[in-house]
């Protein structure tokens, strides 16, 4: 038996059903109506409610009608007030929302034309806008079906959908579930029968945009034979390789396991002694499309051989910017002329960070399994150990960890198809050639020093990485491994912080590869 929930009209303005209902008094109304669908094969999702939206000046939503217990195959009505002469029309939202499941609230809503349905959006930002006329009802038909089939017990599944559109700038893209991909609409975890099924999924007709990833320990799988969710879409929101629901329900059995992608980094250097850890490492970078290359995610990352050589096991399939000499940051201890910044490192924001500096490691307070010691030990990457920071070092006072670590080579990358699993062992080859040098010298005011400061250079083009180095006991320093290009020359006051101050001299200076360049004397008046 089908049930209709529908809008009474009394005499008076009421609250009728949980829905607000307009009284002969106002102006002329019209009819916003459909139905809620969930076929046969979508499982027992329950009664469901129905929400008509309004979307407030300064972008605040306010749920002006709903209707609540609606069976499978029910519909519902609402009724709203018509624009009097001269006025706008208001713009509705419909969002539909099902039981909880595991504690989390199901719901989506509505996309489509007057009495066309073109699935449902995970976000407001998906909602078709709907405004009623006089001359007919506003026809918004909800359909839902499901996905279910086999797949290895403790799985995590995650079933995606691409947005309707991918349009609307980089903040929208970022603002997805999944960063630039797709949004959620559940998750579940496969229990011991080896069965799943999850319902409650938007269904249109040739709508091609559902993924299932799965996840079981370490190994993930995307639609069974992609490493990632833009993967799946060709890294061009591509929807070929995408799934389409059908009314009853689609059969989709989940495979995961280790890809069997290796992939083999044959590195070279020329002209330099490579650093091991900055000319030696190797990121690999998933290419975000759009995105620029650093700002791409790095899915794997590992110290090369001094030969520069090394192995990746069991990558996802993918489209990957490999990296060698090219790392973004890392932190290592050094040599200090200080055995204690105790004068930085107070304060209530500062004074945790102790373990930072010393002569060696017993003259900090605790010991190896606590206090400032402990931390040094345990810092990550590069921890302290005995066999350096256990004793002073020759020439100097103390120890210090900084953000920073040199590199000679202007690095480089290549981008690298890997498809399908089980392909063996690729081999790229990547070389990294001497970068430009720039040196120069820093200047304070007096009694202010200038010893062992933190000298950046830097690129907004998203594809060169930052080069740094500290002002020796003169004042002086020496950026090594620059790509050509135009950099931003920074200087950090503090050398701890990497907080930029404000100095007389060059800003900004273009080099090329191979050469090397005097930047000048660079002043500040504090």
């Amino acid at each position: 038996m089908k049930f209709r929930v529908t809008l009474l009209l009394p005499a008076l303005g009421a609250l009728v059903a949980g829905m607000l209902v307009a009284s002969p008094a106002q102006a002329a109304s019209q009819q916003i109506v459909g139905t809620v669908t969930g076929p046969g094969g979508a499982g027992n999702v329950g009664p469901v409610r129905v929400e008509l939206i309004k979307i407030d000046r300064g972008g605040n939503t306010k749920v002006v009608r709903f209707a609540n217990n609606i069976p499978d195959g029910g519909s519902y009505r609402f009724s709203v007030g018509l624009p009097k002469k001269g006025k706008k029309a208001t713009t509705y939202r419909l969002r539909i929302v099902g039981p909880s499941v595991g504690g989390d609230t199901q719901s989506w809503y509505w996309r489509g034309s007057n009495g066309r349905p073109a699935t449902g959006g995970r976000y407001l930002r998906d909602a078709s806008a709907i405004k009623v006329t006089k001359y007919r009802a506003f026809t918004a038909n909800f359909q839902y079906t499901s996905i279910y089939g086999t797949a290895p017990v403790g799985s995590r599944l995650t079933i995606a959908a691409a947005p309707p559109s991918y349009g609307g700038g980089k903040d929208v893209r970022r603002e997805l579930d999944i960063a630039g991909c797709a949004n959620v609409f559940a998750t579940t975890t496969v229990g011991g029968g080896g069965t799943y099924q999850v319902n409650f999924l938007p269904y249109a007709a040739g709508d091609k945009r559902f993924m299932v990833a799965a996840r079981n320990g370490t190994n993930e799988r995307w639609n069974n034979q992609f490493g990632s969710c833009l993967d799946v879409q060709n890294y061009r929101f591509s929807r070929s390789n995408m799934l389409a629901l059908s009314p009853a329900g689609l059969a989709y059995n989940v495979a995961v396991g280790a890809s069997g992608n290796h992939l083999y980094v044959d590195g070279s250097f020329s002209g330099l002694k490579p650093t091991s850890q900055g000319d030696r490492w190797v990121s690999i970078r998933e290419a975000t499309p759009r995105v620029p290359v650093l700002d791409s995610p790095i899915i794997a990352e590992q110290q090369a051989s001094a030969g520069g050589n090394t192995q990746f096991y069991n990558l996802p399939p993918g489209r990957y910017y490999v990296e060698l000499g090219r790392r973004t940051g890392c932190a290592d201890w050094y040599p200090s002329r200080y055995s204690n910044n105790k004068s930085y490192f107070k304060g209530l924001d500062r004074s945790a960070e102790r373990w930072k500096t010393f002569s060696k490691l017993s003259a900090l307070p605790g010991n190896a399994s606590k206090g400032y010691e402990y931390l040094a030990r345990t810092a990550d990457p590069n921890p302290a150990t005995d066999a350096k920071q256990g004793r002073r070092p020759a020439g100097k006072a103390g120890w210090m960890y900084r953000t920073h670590c040199k590199a000679l080579g202007a690095g480089t990358y290549k981008v690298v198809n890997i498809s399908g699993t089980g392909n063996s062992t690729r081999k790229v080859a990547l070389r990294s050639k001497k970068g430009a040098v720039v040196k120069g010298h820093v200047s304070r005011a007096k009694g202010r020093t200038n010893k062992e400061m933190m000298v950046t250079l830097s690129s907004t083009d998203g594809k060169r990485v930052i080069r740094t180095d500290l002002t020796d006991g003169k004042g002086n320093f020496y950026v090594a491994g620059l790509p050509a290009g135009r950099w931003k020359i920074t200087i950090n006051a503090d050398s701890w912080r990497g907080i930029g101050r404000s100095f007389k001299g060059r800003q900004h200076i273009t080099v090329r590869a191979g050469r090397t360049y005097n930047a000048g004397n660079l002043r500040f008046s504090d």
